[in-house]
């Protein structure tokens, strides 16, 4: 049964109440023109493409109660679609009595840029900022300063850009260090957000395949917006936890307090039955039913709600991976404890885990089930490794100068494990970065290392010895 004060309704076609939209937008408390217009808008935008939009009413009322009074108030959601940002606004909006100030936004400069858009959601409380300037930028300095003496709630997005594939992302912390340097105390709330779906999948899913990153136009968003009304986008449940707050002073670690951030982001990843559905559709050999995956997940300290969508029959295996990584990480243990000095698993758990709690050795090794499930879990993993190093043999170094270059040849590779293998194998020495143009050539250690990491992927290992999955 669901837990009422851990999953509140707050927007979706299961949300009901007394009000028409207009009278619902007229009798909340605070927001100027902008923001009630973006409110009516976007409650009957959820109404048409989400089942529901809920919260965990509970965590973010512990959280605030733990935010000294003289604190300025960040948020700093996940980063996996352009909605996090409207559904952070209109929960602020919509429930006063959290006491969370609807924040004012750091976005890309290049959505200030859409013709009236830009200018719309300036009024909204967003302000824009150049991504990866790598040094400090006056006129955010500038615009930070304003906000902190106005005492703002900010909201920052810790992980830069959108994660394509769900992964938790390495922080950024240029924002962190710029508001540091306005001498005020902070209290950061961090907020993971989950979706069934994510609204932009199919922009994604492309990019994933090898193709560019599309530029922000006006145009297509227009189209999806279109589609979203008219009921054609469905993307089933969205669920919002705030983890404990991180606190950020003058003699903080910038370093400590965006991973603390990240931690509580991880820890507070949350499971629909939608993810488990797909995995266990693409995996029917493991004997698993959708209850003892459930159980497994649950038996690791992770929370599974219940999706009103059960039809995972289009969900493509690609698509499936992103999906994982809402779970994998509860995971961890399990794979470290049966390949304890794997260098791979080593290197893909020190990646990718921001919780001591993922990156401990679990007690036990993992029997024929819960093996099989971890060989299947990690597959791409290993399918990425195995290509790599199959193609680096044949050619004596890879002909191919970026990751996207390769999964476009190689589309049964995951491009984030690419990623992830091509930069493990190039630290280690393995592969040497000739330049941007011509690719990669054999490192010094690929005559001492190569056969080590051909036999960890290719022998009898349970975790990594098959891709054909």
């Amino acid at each position: 049964m669901p837990n009422p004060d851990r999953e509140i309704l707050l927007a979706g076609s299961e949300y009901h109440d007394a009000y028409s939209d207009l009278a619902w937008v007229r009798r909340a408390p605070h927001g100027n023109w902008a923001i009630r217009l973006l409110g009516f808008v976007l409650r009957k935008a959820f109404r048409k493409g989400c089942s529901s939009i809920t919260f965990d009413h509970a965590s973010f009322t512990q959280a605030t109660a733990h935010i000294p009074p003289d604190h300025l108030v960040v948020l700093a959601p996940t980063h996996r679609s352009m909605m996090d940002f409207l559904v952070c606004s209109y929960l602020c909006f919509a429930h006063p009595e959290l006491k969370i100030s609807i924040p004012y936004i750091a976005a890309d400069l290049q959505l200030g840029k859409l013709p009236f858009l830009g200018w719309l959601l300036k009024q909204a409380y967003a302000f824009y900022i150049k991504r990866g300037q790598g040094k400090p930028d006056p006129e955010l300095n500038a615009q930070l300063r304003q906000l902190v003496t106005a005492k703002q709630t900010l909201e920052i997005f810790i992980e830069g850009t959108r994660s394509r594939a769900r992964q938790c992302l390495p922080p950024k912390r240029g924002l962190l260090r710029a508001l540091q340097q306005t001498g005020v105390a902070c209290t950061l709330l961090p907020i993971a957000i989950t979706y069934d779906r994510i609204p932009e999948e199919q922009s994604l899913m492309r990019e994933l395949d090898g193709g560019p990153k599309p530029l922000m136009r006006l145009g297509p968003l227009i189209k999806w917006w279109l589609q979203l009304i008219q009921g054609n986008i469905h993307i089933g449940r969205v669920h919002m936890v705030c983890g404990e707050p991180v606190v950020m002073d003058n003699n903080s670690d910038v370093h400590a307090v965006s991973h603390a951030v990240m931690q509580q982001l991880q820890q507070s990843y949350i499971v629909t039955t939608y993810h488990l559905r797909a995995f266990l559709h693409h995996h029917p050999e493991l004997g698993y039913t959708l209850q003892s995956l459930t159980e497994a997940i649950q038996e690791r300290g992770g929370t599974v709600l219940h999706s009103p969508l059960e039809d995972v029959g289009h969900v493509a295996r690609k698509t499936e991976y992103t999906l994982r990584y809402q779970w994998m990480h509860l995971f961890y243990p399990d794979l470290l404890a049966h390949r304890p000095n794997h260098p791979i698993v080593q290197h893909h758990v020190h990646t990718h885990s921001f919780s001591e709690r993922y990156s401990r050795v679990a007690s036990t090794r993992p029997d024929e089930a819960l093996s099989a499930l971890l060989q299947a879990l990690f597959s791409p993993l290993e399918q990425a490794y195995t290509q790599l190093i199959e193609v680096v043999s044949q050619h004596k170094g890879l002909p191919f100068a970026h990751p996207k270059a390769f999964v476009a040849q190689h589309p049964e590779c995951f491009l984030p494990m690419v990623e992830e293998a091509l930069a493990h194998l190039t630290a280690a020495k393995l592969l040497i970065k000739r330049d941007d143009h011509t690719g990669f050539e054999l490192g010094e250690t690929w005559k001492s290392q190569a056969e080590r990491y051909r036999a960890a992927l290719w022998g009898k290992s349970p975790v990594l010895g098959s891709s054909q999955h």
